[in-house]
């Protein structure tokens, strides 16, 4: 594709400009990206992943690496939770707190490089396979600079971080990148919020990789709502040392085209991997969530409920796999999807899959998909509640079930609040 070209050309006019004025340390990874994006190309729906969820479409000969920022928010949901806050321009870091808690490392990639080489290079592109996921590759060559997180070993950093991605280019393709390290038996959680920017043809793709040391936690949510004439993409790639714990649950509320790539390599035993999500699209919005849980090592347990509402002409697609790999024995591993279609003219895809080469583990998985329950309705209407008021009920009880597993309770009353919001308008 011309596109494809353009933006490959792009990219290698970049790393040119930086060889040119030093380079930086991880120009040599950015090439093998922007190798394997090229040999792979943007995935069409002749690819079985990309079947029902047309991406590239939405890659047009206009789109560029130069951007400019767009329309900054009056106010910001969340901002006043009790935690740490950050914001982001075009997925680049605007300024760190001046006081962070001791062993906890907040910095932009390229002055984290400047101060340890050596820890960029172990961990950047670590976590993630460059010829598996053709956006992810790109975002990897594209983007100079990104965000790093650090937490050190044995820190257990009790404030809650907060990102709020709220400003974004009006047009053009932002590639932002994230780099989240929890070191030995070290703790965080992070709330990342996309709001509704003021984008309006802005195509986000992003990567974010997330590693786990031995005995560490992670706990992450993510919140997505803009606009409907945003496209997102989110490559997710999450990698386990032994007995470490990892959550994340991904709330997609907005946005006119949405992929999320979430990938998983428990590459530990003991590991423990929950990951959970809940979507609702209206209109014409076309939602879609594809998890890939890759069990290399025995004796972990993974947990997986997507839960989605589709309504108007929208759709929703999940693909959930799960791999166990020979000798991986004594797998626990949970998978369930389940949804709501509101319209006839909605539509949901789902495949769960399971692909398994050990033969001591407990799997499951199951996907339903239905309108609301008409003996549920009944029961409520016959206790005196009105048809919307027990439609309403159901739907949002129904999402709750995902928003309840967050552990911030100022997160979860935000979201049952939008929930009641959005379903409001559908349960007549």
């Amino acid at each position: 594709m011309q596109i494809e070209q353009k933006l490959l050309n792009e990219i290698n006019a970049r790393l040119e400009r930086q060889d040119a004025n030093g380079g930086n340390g991880w120009a040599s990874t950015r090439r093998l990206a922007a190798g394997a994006f090229k040999d792979m190309g943007l995935p069409t729906r002749r690819s079985e992943a990309y079947k029902y969820t047309p991406v590239a479409k939405r890659f047009t000969d206009n789109l560029s690496l130069e951007n400019e920022a767009g329309t900054v928010q009056a106010t910001r949901a969340l901002e006043q939770l009790d935690g740490i806050h950050l914001s982001t321009t075009n997925g680049l870091l605007d300024s760190v707190p001046a006081h962070l808690p001791s062993g906890l490392t907040i910095s932009s990639l390229v002055d984290a490089y400047q101060g340890n080489r050596v820890f960029v290079n172990d961990h950047l592109s670590r976590a993630f396979v460059a010829e598996r996921d053709a956006f992810s590759s790109l975002a990897a060559a594209a983007a100079e600079d990104g965000i790093l997180i650090h937490v050190a070993a044995n820190t257990a950093v009790d404030q809650t971080i907060v990102i709020h991605h709220d400003n974004v280019s009006s047009s053009g393709l932002v590639q932002p990148r994230l780099l989240v390290v929890a070191d030995k038996g070290a703790s965080v959680q992070i709330i990342e919020h996309f709001g509704h920017a003021g984008a309006s043809s802005a195509f986000e793709n992003r990567i974010a990789e997330m590693m786990v040391a031995d005995g560490g936690s992670i706990d992450h949510v993510l919140i997505f709502e803009r606009s409907e004439e945003a496209t997102f993409v989110n490559g997710l790639h999450v990698y386990q040392e032994g007995s470490s714990h990892y959550a994340t649950n991904t709330i997609t509320l907005g946005g006119g085209m949405v992929r999320n790539n979430l990938h998983f390599l428990p590459d530990g035993e003991e590991c423990e991997t929950h990951l959970n999500g809940l979507y609702i699209a209206r209109g014409s919005q076309h939602i879609d969530n594809h998890t890939f849980v890759d069990h290399a090592k025995p004796n972990c347990e993974s947990n997986e409920l997507f839960k989605g509402i589709v309504a108007d002409t929208a759709t929703g697609v999940f693909n959930g796999k799960i791999l166990v790999r020979q000798d991986s024995q004594k797998i626990n591993a949970y998978q369930s999807s389940k949804s709501i279609l509101l319209d006839r003219s909605a539509s949901i895809y789902a495949k769960p899959e399971l692909e398994i080469y050990a033969d001591d583990v407990r799997c499951s998985h199951g996907a339903t998909t239905g309108e609301l329950d008409e003996d549920a309705l009944f029961y409520l209407r016959a206790r005196g509640i009105p048809a919307e008021k027990a439609r309403l009920l159901l739907l949002e009880a129904f999402a709750r079930d995902v928003v309840d597993l967050i552990k911030e309770g100022s997160v979860r009353d935000y979201l049952y609040a939008r929930l009641h919001a959005i379903l409001e308008a559908h349960a007549s």
